[in-house]
């Protein structure tokens, strides 16, 4: 790859077969090993197909998370959400394939309930994404556990029962459209957010036995705002204070991998709002898998190497053995809570995901 708009060679050098990037800034070069690779003319379809198994496990019972990182303008947004087609990203081609697969179980007895929500994180604070927004920032919304779901909820957050690809489209449009993106010296279209869409999965079916089973799983897909160099982004007033918060949040989801890694008796989920909603799927009882977004613009040497270490940091974690949501007859409850109305209608802990295209925009 090359980075077009410098007009110079790219820092990065990927070998997907072995799994390697290399990294040169100025004289050095670093060199950094991952699950997968992908070369910036990787297809969406490809990158899905890796992750697959792992969006599957949300189906089976477990709480999962898909987390892409990297500095802004690398193509994390382009990697989750994508474009028509065939270039669609890893939230609609998940929410797809689990909406196929909960159709094929139906043969076994199974009947599902899917509930979906997506809450974004701005300046610390947590917004509902799918109402209006006016009625979002009006609401004090709070974290808070959920012993039976092994998930985090939070107060008041509009909760949808999907059942076809075009009501997660609908939604996936409605949560574009309230987000807060903004333009920035290093990005015209910036995420000033974090994005977390949730799907809550509850299958129930009754044994031969006849007992009745339960179990439920989660899919957390988050699109991580960008990080951002203070000199290099040009940042001032409502920008400057939104670029500090985004770098403090991602800071803490280092300090959490720190901790983990170094298998720490507490680990500080509650430093941020980002990782304390995602601290059932990083705490052990879950699955996380986390996709490193780099950028193929030599002027972005630097970012793309500290995204790589942070990549080092999070393949040294290993999580407990998790934890599958499932209960027969009155081991638990299964039920599902309410859904609102919304118009219109030892594991590892891996970072698998290179991407080198400059042309993917977050």
């Amino acid at each position: 790859a090359r980075g077009e708009e410098a007009g110079g060679e790219c820092p990065i050098t990927v070998d997907p077969e072995d799994g390697i990037a290399l990294c040169s800034v100025g004289e050095s070069s670093n060199q950094f090993k991952f699950d997968h690779a992908f070369g910036e003319d990787t297809r969406q379809e490809d990158v899905f197909e890796e992750v697959r198994d792992f969006v599957q496990s949300a189906l089976d019972g477990y709480s999962v998370s898909l987390l892409a990182y990297g500095q802004t303008g690398a193509g994390k947004t382009h990697t989750m959400i994508g474009g028509p087609d065939d270039h669609r990203g890893l939230i609609p081609r998940s929410l797809s394939f689990i909406l196929s697969t909960v159709e094929t179980m139906r043969k076994d007895g199974w009947s599902h309930t899917l509930q979906a929500s997506c809450v974004e994180i701005y300046n610390e604070g947590l917004r509902d994404l799918l109402c209006p927004s006016a009625e979002s920032d009006a609401k004090n919304m709070r974290i808070q556990a959920s012993e039976t779901y092994g998930v985090m909820n939070v107060s008041d957050l509009t909760l949808v029962e999907v059942s076809s690809v075009q009501d997660v489209e609908r939604l996936m449009n409605m949560a574009e459209k309230h987000r807060t993106v903004k333009g920035t010296d290093m990005n015209e279209r910036s995420s000033r957010s974090h994005t977390v869409f949730q799907l809550r999965i509850i299958g129930e079916r009754t044994l031969k036995s006849g007992q009745k089973q339960t179990l439920f799983g989660s899919l957390s897909l988050v699109d991580l705002a960008g990080s951002e160099r203070l000199d290099k982004s040009g940042a001032t007033g409502d920008r400057l204070k939104e670029t500090q918060a985004i770098n403090k949040s991602l800071s803490a989801l280092g300090d959490v991998f720190t901790a983990i890694s170094r298998k720490q008796s507490h680990i500080p989920f509650r430093n941020s709002k980002l990782t304390h909603l995602l601290q059932p799927s990083l705490s052990g009882d879950g699955k996380a898998l986390v996709l490193i977004a780099v950028s193929g613009d030599e002027r972005n040497a630097s970012e793309s190497l500290c995204s790589l270490r942070f990549s080092s940091l999070v393949s040294q974690c290993e999580l407990g053995k998790p934890t599958k949501h499932l209960t027969t007859d009155g081991g638990g409850s299964g039920s599902a809570p309410p859904a609102r109305k919304v118009s219109p209608g030892k594991r590892p802990l891996t970072a698998p995901a290179v991407n080198g295209d400059k042309k993917r925009r977050t």
